[in-house]
């Protein structure tokens, strides 16, 4: 139990610092972290529906939506309907939305790696092997529906 409240510990460390630096040394001007990583998942498949930015993104469709309208009035995002499906709309970087998620993917990029840089460079490839395996096993896992529900009933049924 010791070295999975280890495990918990640190990891939440790792996730606000990183959150941190992305937050007030990434994200600048009139974008905030939520408005970056819309851009983000954008910039990785465009155009998407709303519904589906809001899955990718974990947070509820009407708070995707809200962002999006800034997003789009900032000259960031555009939205049309869908060609085959007048009820669907989809969302599209606009030029200047590249732009912007080009620049601060490069912030990114030069932040982390001061982090990078403070790694032991013997260990370094043994950390990214690491985060690998760490991704992989996030990206299969369901969060749970609750931080306070009882053990049982967070574990899969797999």
């Amino acid at each position: 139990m010791a070295q999975e409240r280890r495990f918990a510990e640190l990891l939440s460390h790792v996730a606000r610092e990183i959150t941190q630096r992305q937050a007030v040394d990434v994200c600048c001007g009139d974008l905030t972290l939520e408005q970056f990583q819309t851009l983000r998942a954008l910039g990785a498949s465009d155009p998407l529906s709303i519904g589906v930015l809001s899955s990718r993104l974990r947070v509820d469709v009407s708070t995707m939506s809200r962002n999006v309208t800034v997003l789009e009035r900032n000259g960031y995002l555009a939205r049309a309907r869908d060609g085959e499906d007048a009820r669907v709309v989809r969302v599209r970087l606009t030029a200047k939305g590249k732009r912007a998620l080009e620049s601060l993917c490069c912030d990114e990029r030069e932040v982390l790696q001061s982090v990078y840089d403070q790694l032991p460079a013997g260990e370094r490839r043994k950390v990214i092997e690491a985060l690998e395996v760490l991704r992989a096993s996030v990206d299969a896992s369901v969060a749970p529906a609750s931080c306070c529900a009882p053990a049982a009933s967070r574990k899969s049924t797999a």
